[in-house]
């Protein structure tokens, strides 16, 4: 399912990004993705690996790649389950159980990230996990069971899955994880409470997820979650 862009955000985009300019994916790792490189390479660059929704692609959040700030590693991974083509989803909803889908995913993702960072020479401790959709209940579910890989999730129009609460530990680390959560009022694909629900249960584990909700936005990123996620970032 592609995130939907409003018109506002849209046009920022024609500002920053070059449209129609093809790009190579990348093949060499556990997931197929799309790589931006930092613009000035330090022993300590931060990276941001994005996960895209139901039924799109690593292309999707790629877009996004010259918002964030120049000294990021940008990373765009494709999930492992066709849909259709150029089509893609890290489980299939149309399973009757989806966890092992899910673990598969999970385990791809951990694999990635060392991967990543081994490949591109950047600080392990300083990974961005953000996701939309189905790439943010991906983002959640990674980040909490694996805060020694992670420093920060954003989750974008996203959930918790029940399932993973019997696996979240509390250790220092999970404790020390930025976590940003992005929902719309009027999110009619995953509604505004489930987002709600899971800014809950952190708070109720003892972690301080930095909540935005945003009036009338449907299942979407708009200029002001982006704007409230490049403050959350820094």
């Amino acid at each position: 399912m592609h995130k939907i862009i409003t018109s506002a955000l849209f046009l920022l985009l024609i500002a920053t990004v070059t449209l129609g300019q093809s790009q190579a994916v990348q093949l060499d790792l556990s997931l197929k993705y799309l790589v931006a490189l930092p613009a000035q390479k330090t022993a300590k660059t931060p990276v941001i690996i994005l996960l895209h929704g139901y039924g799109s692609n690593e292309e999707d959040l790629f877009e996004l790649k010259n918002s964030f700030p120049s000294n990021f590693l940008i990373v765009a991974a494709r999930a492992p389950y066709p849909v259709s083509e150029r089509s893609y989803q890290w489980y299939d909803l149309r399973k009757s159980d989806i966890q092992p889908e899910i673990n598969s995913s999970n385990y791809l993702i951990v694999k990635f990230i060392s991967q990543v960072v081994s490949k591109y020479k950047a600080d392990g401790q300083q990974v961005y996990l953000m996701g939309f959709s189905q790439g943010a209940m991906m983002s959640l579910n990674v980040g909490l069971t694996n805060p020694d890989k992670v420093k920060g999730i954003g989750v974008l129009s996203g959930r918790l899955f029940p399932s993973l609460k019997k696996d979240v530990k509390v250790t220092p680390a999970l404790k020390k994880m930025k976590i940003f959560i992005a929902h719309g009022t009027a999110d009619d694909r995953i509604k505004f409470q489930e987002g709600k629900d899971a800014a809950d249960y952190l708070k109720s584990i003892g972690l301080k997820p930095d909540f935005h909700a945003y009036n009338g936005m449907k299942h979407a990123i708009n200029n002001d979650v982006l704007k409230d996620l490049l403050i959350w970032l820094k």
